[in-house]
């Protein structure tokens, strides 16, 4: 498959919980994972497969249960072309 981009927001909940220090580990993360990205205000969004971005919200969700989350919300846009996409490609109408 090409490759793809991925806007996407993590979302950790629970009762009484801090969430403090989630978003920074998913930020951390996400840098780690080897894929290109761009962190904004409201999203995040990565490009490269499609097996290993989904394997990265997957892990991403899982940080937050790990640190205390009861429930991890997830939106992700996905945009996919079969000659691949880039966030290059996506910022040449913005600039």
């Amino acid at each position: 498959m090409s490759t793809v981009t991925a806007g996407f927001q993590v979302l950790p909940n629970g009762k009484d919980m801090n969430t403090d220090g989630v978003i920074p580990k998913m930020v951390e993360v996400v840098k780690e994972s080897g894929l290109k990205y761009k962190i904004g205000p409201m999203e995040t969004v990565v490009e490269g497969n499609f097996d290993n971005i989904m394997l990265l919200i997957k892990t991403l969700q899982q940080v937050g249960i790990h640190m205390g989350a009861t429930e991890v919300l997830t939106n992700v846009k996905l945009h996919y072309k079969p000659d691949g996409i880039s966030i290059e490609d996506k910022m040449t109408h913005v600039n």
